[in-house]
């Protein structure tokens, strides 16, 4: 049995958390794509599934706000369940498709820009990988060991999944891997940059959105010192203030990737709040600098048949699966590269 009926059938079973008193969820989104767009990196979900979301939890009372207006709800300590939506990096289909959807249902989320991308309109460098595995001119090749067939039709995916944990490491050393790999499959372009201008940025602020850090250029956080977290973090607060004229009050740790020198980092430069890639709720008493989110991705959506199961995404969104991910997949936050083929955590 597939892993996707078998929570279908669990969400059979699943019954709502008992509320508990006050509770917040904050949903971690990326990229928002045209129905029918599947490229090779797929770090987010359709237009037609983000609208089956807003749409369920609007029928459930769960509108989604930003998690500012979210954790003013928890530090009042008014009773029942809230949900926020954030989205992190900072795409161009942030605001060209899902801020409109937002629209439609009185919806608001916050989102994480990458500021020092976007001011340098440079790709993130999962984009770059991606980007060179499509445009490869040779269809075999090996880098440092891991070899690459591309000729066969699932081979650039296979690639993709296996180059990732590779550039889990400081950014000149992401760098020197991508440029090899541009050299051994005869790729020697950039990848376009598909994050948005600031001036697509401002429109986030003017429709009532929030906008936050999520560093300059996107690093692993816990492979930097402390004094380039600091600037990776300060930079991008600093930033996304003069050019959209609003100071940021809350952080996304790219990846989900932080230690200690990061949350000293983030308070250090006067964030209120910073949230990671942890599943959980927040609640009274949650630690500010490191708040849970849950990912609500298509394959957490999906039924077996492949369409949208408005059960299943509640009971993902109730935490139904937290125990069962935690035992299966035991890897502290921020221990994997972002993502992988066909998915959408961490970004």
């Amino acid at each position: 049995m597939s892993g996707r009926a078998f929570r279908w059938l669990a969400s059979l079973l699943a019954r709502p958390a008992p509320d508990g008193g006050t509770r917040l969820t904050i949903v971690r989104h990326h990229r928002v794509y045209a129905d029918g767009e599947r490229p090779l990196y797929r770090l987010g979900v359709s237009a037609a599934l983000l609208r089956a979301q807003l749409g369920m939890l609007r029928r459930h009372g769960l509108t989604p706000v930003t998690i500012r207006e979210g954790l003013g709800h928890v530090a009042a300590g008014r009773p029942g369940w809230r949900v926020a939506f954030s989205f992190d990096d900072g795409y161009a289909d942030n605001v060209r498709v899902a801020l409109p959807l937002l629209a439609e249902t009185g919806a608001r989320a916050t989102f994480f820009l990458t500021a020092g991308l976007i001011e340098e309109r440079r790709a993130p460098w999962w984009d770059e990988l991606a980007h060179r595995l499509t445009a490869a001119r040779e269809p075999r090749a090996s880098l440092r060991g891991i070899p690459l067939d591309l000729a066969a039709g699932a081979g650039r995916a296979r690639a993709l999944r296996a180059l990732l944990p590779a550039c889990r490491v400081p950014p000149a050393q992401q760098r020197v891997l991508l440029e090899e790999l541009g050299a051994a499959l005869g790729v020697a372009s950039s990848a376009p940059c598909e994050l948005a201008t600031w001036e697509e940025c401002a429109a986030l602020g003017a429709a009532g959105m929030e906008v936050g850090a999520h560093t300059l250029t996107h690093p692993f956080l816990g492979t930097l010192s402390a004094a380039e977290q600091a600037a990776e973090i300060a930079g991008s607060v600093d930033l996304v203030a003069r050019r959209l004229g609003t100071r940021p009050r809350g952080l996304a740790y790219p990846g989900g990737d932080h230690d200690a020198a990061s949350v000293e980092a983030a308070r250090g430069c006067g964030l209120d709040w910073a949230v990671t890639t942890s599943a959980g709720d927040v609640r009274p008493g949650s630690e500010p600098h490191r708040l849970p989110r849950r990912g609500l991705s298509e394959g957490a959506c999906l039924g077996p048949g492949g369409r949208f199961s408005s059960r299943l995404a509640l009971a993902e969104l109730d935490g139904a699966f937290d125990a069962l991910r935690s035992r299966r997949d035991p890897a502290p936050p921020g221990a994997r590269a972002p993502g992988g083929a066909g998915s959408e955590a961490g970004a």
